[in-house]
């Protein structure tokens, strides 16, 4: 049994620049390592990373036939994995077509009835769940069977089942490493303004969130890796790939500061030389821990500051004070790291005032970087179900804005009731009060680590020039 996964082009969002270059699918590389390990024949097709369209895809899929497909979608290429399904069965009818990833938070019924060429939907962590599929098609069970295989949708004469969620994995020491030789490796680098070396990949050392921020659907509960898993990791990436730079996707990197402290005393006592970055809140560090990351090789940390404003973090369940904020920054920029804040406006009780408030945080805290971006619609979100069910928006207008980017609802009014016209004139303003200062240019110049570091600066600069004359949210 040949199996086929791949990962779609995908759109960037306005004001945001982290889909400029290719980075590994770490999810579908964890999938295939398991499948491998239990003889299965996985090849990876990364589209991104290879510039492949859909033309291309087209002719390798007729003189490359597999039994089953695998898709990783978010939300924003769900567009073009339905579009792939559509090629997969013109050259192959018989075969299945599976579909995981973030897009995901849509409900099975919008997925189906937008994507009527998928046959199975993938909900959650997919190692086991896919390894439990593939199995059960190898052995060609009937279609009744995979009602036993927990965290699927599918249809059966017409009906959607959706069977329990699969329990989540506790010992994540008992995955192998993603499959990365299954992948384009050479092509993959961070986007602007991480990036300082050319050659990048993605680690993961824990999954799960154990907050509760009512605009997104990070499902918990927190598990990590042991220590000496992550640093054979390291040495593999190192020395079998060259990698000279990793991005933890961890959504809370330093949520143990203990086990991070320890993780970079190993990475130092393993003589491990590689620059990395991380994403963590801004009441997860600590002077100690800060130092020892500097030490470790971590060169930046991205912050989900939000808003400056105390209103607006409690309306968004944050969990964090404005002082929380300024602390964290302060001690980051102490200990010789890089410190960059995703500030998101049109949060429930945005106005003038409160993009004010955050534009004077941003002033004093002098992060090196800032990521201003309207807050979009989670589609399982606390705050998107409560407009649907207000409807105030609905799955349709879900749909037509991230699948068919066709105009609706969300092209002018947010799901807070914000005008979106509004929100395009803070985000101009805020991104022009930030970026465009001679002082600021000076700082990064001044700032530079390599050639690598200045191409970086530039990519990034022309992009959020580019995006200020974009009418669209969401962009090629």
């Amino acid at each position: 049994m040949r199996i086929l996964f791949i990962a779609p082009s995908t759109v960037r969002i306005k004001y945001n620049i982290s889909g400029v270059y290719p980075l590994p699918p770490l999810g579908l590389a964890y999938i295939a390592s398991i499948l491998e390990k239990n003889d299965f024949f996985v090849e990876i097709l990364d589209m991104p990373a290879l510039k492949m369209d859909l033309e291309n895809l087209y002719f390798y899929l007729k003189n490359n036939k597999h039994s089953i497909y695998g898709l990783s979608c978010n939300v924003f290429n769900l567009r073009n994995g339905i579009k792939i399904s559509q090629l997969i069965k013109k050259v192959n009818p018989e075969a299945k077509i599976v579909l995981g990833g973030r897009c995901t938070a849509f409900p099975p019924e919008v997925i189906f009835r937008y994507g009527p060429d998928f046959d199975i939907i993938v909900q959650g962590e997919g190692e086991q769940t896919m390894l439990k599929l593939c199995l059960s098609l190898r052995d060609k069970k009937k279609i009744e069977n995979l009602g036993e295989i927990c965290g699927i949708s599918y249809r059966d004469n017409n009906k959607i089942i959706t069977t329990p969620s699969p329990p989540y994995y506790t010992d994540l020491d008992d995955l192998p490493f993603p499959a990365r030789h299954l992948l384009p490796n050479r092509y993959y680098r961070m986007h602007p303004p991480s990036g300082i070396y050319s050659s990048a990949t993605l680690m993961e050392t824990s999954r799960g969130c154990a907050y509760n921020c009512n605009f997104c659907t990070l499902p918990g509960p927190i598990r990590m890796r042991s220590i000496p898993s992550i640093i054979e990791e390291f040495k593999e990436v190192i020395n079998k790939f060259r990698t000279k730079e990793v991005h933890f996707i961890d959504p809370n990197f330093t949520y143990s500061q203990k086990r991070i402290i320890e993780l970079c005393n190993q990475i130092l006592e393993n003589n491990i030389k590689i620059a990395w970055t991380c994403k963590t809140r801004v009441d997860l560090v600590s002077r100690d821990l800060l130092k020892t990351m500097f030490k470790a090789g971590c060169y930046m940390i991205s912050y989900g500051v939000e808003t400056g404003s105390q209103k607006i973090l409690d309306s968004l369940n944050k969990g964090i004070k404005v002082r929380d904020i300024e602390n964290s920054f302060s001690l980051t920029k102490e200990c010789k790291i890089r410190a960059l804040a995703y500030i998101l406006l049109g949060a429930p009780g945005e106005n003038n005032s409160t993009v004010e408030e955050s534009m004077d945080l941003v002033e004093r805290i002098k992060p090196d970087f800032v990521l201003y971006g309207r807050l979009l619609p989670d589609p399982n979100s606390v705050l998107t179900r409560q407009a649907i069910n207000k409807k105030q928006i609905s799955y349709e207008d879900l749909a037509d804005f991230y699948i068919f980017n066709r105009k609706n609802t969300l092209d002018k009014v947010t799901l807070t009731g914000i005008p979106v016209k509004n929100i395009n004139r803070w985000l101009s303003a805020a991104n022009k009060s930030f970026y465009f200062r001679l002082s600021y240019i000076f700082q990064r110049l001044k700032d530079l680590k390599n050639v690598q570091d200045l191409l970086n600066l530039v990519k990034g600069s022309y992009l959020l020039l580019l995006d200020k004359v974009k009418p669209n949210q969401l962009v090629k």
